[in-house]
């Protein structure tokens, strides 16, 4: 085992299936509300049950439902019932944004309002991402998780929220305890069961192996299981892009994300250079129009300008061009690459790339045309450019633009599509009696992923022995199979030896569901499982939903999103009842 001799419990690794004592605290807390919530329904019982509300992946439209929902359990007086709130995928799009309120579960209406008004009249502030971009991309495991989540979810969620998850360390128990959940995307090529990976405000680690670390050392290194180099934690909106990368996997999706990648890039280049022109032109006029600064005469502008350029030649001339223009330039050149569909200027650009990394052993020789190549193929091939480029000028960026470091190091990410990159706190870690694959232990780096492309629902988080789980409320915002994430779930459960409640679904449900489903047994956990579009809500026109709102579309107006609020609350107001009965089995 990992040595904890002379360590604090924040600088090492905690190996151990039972709950980080925080976490404990909090439940004791919480489950004072709930006792008095379950009373004020009229339960009374020594046993008073352990609920957790899962929230599954689907984009906006999961955000959005489960924020329905959580304002429905309100209203029928039930959100204090919960001791977990547990999401993956899109449902965490929504969790940071009521967490920004300390007492959020005891006023839903405003916040949710809020948020609501938030996501349809805010627009994005290129400024911000960039601003935002340009601190992650100086850290050494900046991946394109990062760029995901400046450009793609915060374009959903609206706001960079730059708090961190331990911050909520120390909240009092108002509101249900939060975990996150991913996917550790090496463990997952070979161990399905083992790859899943939580995150809480305590500590975050494998659910299955029972290996945690301090929230706050999440993104620090670890050798042999003891702190080597702390980094500082990363905020909710990157928290929200590491949750949510479900493109990463599969071969269209890769095409179609590495595609809008590569567009991206291009308007935040040109945005931002835009942007860097506008605010030096603005300092120079300033300057200019500074107090006591005599006018200069035309004669005089003309000298001081010869002047300069003289002095910028001779410059040139002595020392070459600087290194920072010379990776502008490089940028520049595969950005225009990107579109360009004349064979005889793609190979001017290309001899151009080439003959400014050329001084890098690595440098590969361009190709005379793209002629022929799949737009794909093309788009890889300017990514070798890119990383090429990148191994020339790393270490002398620093002198480079904003714009130009984070285009630089994100083109260069593509070549071999690294997302979620972390230090690996397993790393060298003595863990023989445990069920974990060798080659994890001798990364010194691994991978983090959305957990949607395993299960697109936390039933793992939930159901881990010592959180006691006793009813699960299951909201399914999934596309496609309904059931899916309830069966899945069985089947991980009958792997790992995990009590679980026997899943058969009635075949005529299976494509037009019924809005309220009852999974028990003797001796398992009560799930509860509820499709977002189901018979009820969609009056029978189930397919007519589902194809309004698909995972992969543009943002909601108002007018979508308030339908969508009402559709997916429907579930909790027209189940209250059959929720409460659930909870009162449980009890007995």
């Amino acid at each position: 085992m990992c040595s904890l001799q002379e360590q604090s419990k924040s600088e090492s690794v905690r190996l151990s299936k039972s709950l980080n004592e925080g976490e404990i605290n909090y439940v004791q807390d919480r489950m004072v509300r709930v006792e008095k919530c379950l009373k004020d329904h009229g339960i009374q019982s020594n046993n008073v049950p352990h609920i957790a509300v899962l929230g599954s992946g689907g984009g906006q439209r999961a955000m959005i439902g489960l924020l329905s929902c959580i304002d429905q359990l309100y209203q029928a007086n039930l959100l204090d019932s919960i001791l977990y709130l547990c999401g993956v995928s899109g449902s965490t799009w929504c969790m940071p944004s009521l967490y920004e309120d300390a007492a959020w579960s005891s006023k839903v209406p405003s916040v949710k309002d809020d948020l609501v008004k938030r996501l349809t009249e805010t627009d994005v502030d290129v400024s911000e991402l960039i601003k935002w971009l340009s601190q992650a991309v100086e850290d050494e495991n900046f991946s394109l998780t990062d760029f995901w989540a400046a450009t793609v979810v915060y374009g959903y969620v609206k706001k960079i929220d730059t708090t961190c998850l331990s911050d909520l360390k120390n909240m009092d128990a108002t509101n249900p305890y939060p975990i996150y959940a991913v996917a550790d995307q090496d463990i997952k090529k070979g161990d399905k069961t083992a790859c899943w990976f939580e995150l809480s405000p305590h500590e975050v680690g494998y659910s299955h192996i029972g290996a945690y670390v301090d929230t706050s050392s999440f993104r620090s290194q670890f050798e042999a299981g003891v702190l080597k180099q702390k980094t500082v934690e990363r905020d909710m909106l990157y928290l929200q892009g590491l949750c949510s990368t479900a493109l990463t996997d599969g071969g269209e999706n890769v095409n179609i994300i590495k595609n809008s990648i590569w567009q991206w890039l291009k308007d935040i280049f040109k945005l931002g250079n835009e942007k860097q022109k506008e605010k030096a032109s603005a300092e120079k006029k300033g300057k200019a129009n500074g107090k006591g600064k005599e006018k200069e005469t035309d004669e005089e502008k003309a000298t001081e300008k010869g002047a300069e350029k003289e002095k910028e030649k001779e410059k040139e001339e002595k020392e070459g061009v600087p290194l920072e223009d010379m990776t502008t330039e490089v940028v520049e050149s595969i950005l225009q690459l990107v579109d360009c569909e004349d064979d005889e200027e793609s190979a001017k650009l290309l001899q151009k790339i080439h003959k400014i990394i050329c001084k890098s052993e690595k440098a590969n020789r361009p190709e005379k045309s793209f002629a022929g190549k799949s737009k794909e193929e093309k788009h890889d091939s300017l990514a070798e450019y890119a990383l090429d480029a990148y191994s020339t000028f790393k270490y002398v960026s620093a002198g480079s633009s904003d714009v130009t470091k984070i285009t630089l190091k994100t083109m260069s990410l593509l070549k071999n599509w690294t997302w979620g990159t972390k230090y690996n706190f397993l790393y060298k870690c003595d863990l023989t009696e445990a069920e974990v694959p060798e080659e994890v232990l001798s990364k010194e780096h691994t991978h983090l992923e959305d957990a949607g492309l395993v299960m697109n629902s936390p039933y793992v988080a939930a159901l881990r022995p010592d959180r006691k789980v006793k009813l699960i409320l299951s909201f399914d915002f999934s596309a496609g199979d309904p059931f899916m994430t309830v069966t899945q779930a069985a089947e991980h459960c009958k792997q790992t030896g995990i009590p679980f409640p026997p899943v058969e679904i009635p075949e005529e449900d299976k494509m037009q569901p019924k809005d309220f489903y009852v999974f028990k047994s003797e001796n398992t956990p009560t799930v509860i499982h509820i499709p977002l579009f189901n018979m009820v809500n969609c009056e029978g026109d189930v397919a007519k939903w589902r194809e309004t709102y698909p995972t992969f579309r543009n943002a909601f107006n108002r007018e979508t999103m308030d339908d969508l609020i009402r559709v997916s609350g429907m579930n909790v107001a027209n189940n209250t009842e059959k929720i409460i009965q659930e909870i009162l089995a449980v009890c007995k």
